[in-house]
């Protein structure tokens, strides 16, 4: 599985693999993959588009 969707720490549309899907959900509207980038940064991607957090960013120790 390979999806792309905008991360604004990059500044860019990112590629991204099922290693970076951290939930998905059934919702009356579709699916949801719910994702975090390489450098932290979370988000969701839906029928609509990708939705990034705006203050989300998990940094790892």
């Amino acid at each position: 599985m390979m999806f792309s969707a905008f991360c604004p720490t990059h500044d860019a549309t990112v590629l991204m693999t099922k290693r970076n899907a951290i939930g998905f959900e059934n919702t009356d509207h579709g699916t949801v993959i719910h994702w975090r980038c390489n450098c932290g940064h979370e988000g969701t991607l839906d029928r609509n588009g990708s939705h990034a957090e705006p203050t989300r960013v998990m940094h790892s120790v």
